[in-house]
């Protein structure tokens, strides 16, 4: 009865997780991709997905314990083994820049291996479930750091030479109340699709924000934009702070979205007197 109740509380949570509704402190709501077997968080950059297996009941022999133990550690291995097929298939319809990494693996053989080999070593989400029917679940997850540090490039990004960044003696001498602490631009009236890799461009054509903007480091570890469905959600204060530059977007392409030439200019003003862009301190709203 007890594995049963527990059984039922991990089951309920996955679902939970799935449909992006498990509630956290004020109000924080992922923007996920949902599939068949998981889903792609793009706000806490994570891909999570479920593999199932039956317990096979066989009849004891002798030691009727130690038989149970062995079919449900039969039935959690081939579990494990479906999440990372299932895993496997999530991962290959991630947006990288607009290209799927599906993509980027057919046709590079080197990509293909290093993202196989990431999915060999992702590590189990929350606790193994035990379902109806006499059968086990269990999720794997890989972050997107980790598919990040594979498929961006070397070259292209900002140095990372140590140097003091110019902005910062002019952040020191504007009162805190009246820094500009991020950047958000809301997409909201356009269907963007969400990206690891995403640009902002001006109506001109002219990049405003892009991988010149920041380092590689900050796109492997951080990503260049996040991703909210509000201004409410606790990802944008997390990720912009309490005083960001809001800014609508005109336009989009594919995963690129497209601002006019005013509010570009505001943008790298805020750039250049406070470092946003270089921070990555910059989020996408979300239909």
């Amino acid at each position: 009865m007890l594995k049963q109740a527990m059984a039922s509380r991990y089951y309920v949570y996955f679902l939970l997780i799935s449909s992006g509704l498990v509630s956290q402190e004020n109000s924080s709501r992922s923007f996920i991709v949902r599939t068949e077997h998981g889903f792609i968080d793009y706000s806490n950059r994570i891909i999570i997905c479920r593999g199932t297996a039956n317990i096979i009941e066989k009849q004891p022999v002798d030691d009727t314990f130690n038989l149970i133990e062995k079919n449900l550690r039969l039935a959690k291995g081939q579990a494990r083994t479906q999440a990372r097929k299932n895993l496997v298939e999530i991962v290959k319809k991630v947006n990288f820049d607009g290209r799927l990494v599906e993509d980027l693996m057919t046709n590079e053989p080197l990509i293909k291996n290093r993202v196989e080999s990431l999915i060999g070593s992702a590590y189990q989400q929350g606790e193994i479930e035990y379902l109806e029917k006499n059968k086990v679940a269990i999720a794997l997850a890989v972050r997107m750091s980790g598919i990040a540090e594979i498929l961006v490039d070397v070259e292209g990004y900002r140095s990372e030479d140590g140097s003091i960044p110019s902005y910062l003696m002019t952040r020191a001498i504007v009162p805190k109340s009246e820094r500009i602490s991020g950047v958000v631009i809301d997409a909201r009236e356009h269907s963007v699709d969400p990206s690891m890799s995403p640009e902002i461009i001006d109506m001109q054509g002219n990049l405003v924000y892009g991988i010149l903007h920041y380092t590689r480091s900050k796109s492997v570890n951080t990503g260049p934009v996040g991703y909210a469905y509000s201004m409410d959600d606790k990802n944008v204060g997390q990720r912009v702070g309490g005083n960001p530059l809001v800014v609508e977007a005109v336009g989009f392409l594919d995963d690129d979205v497209y601002i006019t030439s005013m509010d570009a200019e505001k943008v790298r003003d805020a750039e250049k007197n406070f470092g946003v862009l270089s921070n990555c301190r910059v989020m996408f709203l979300m239909q």
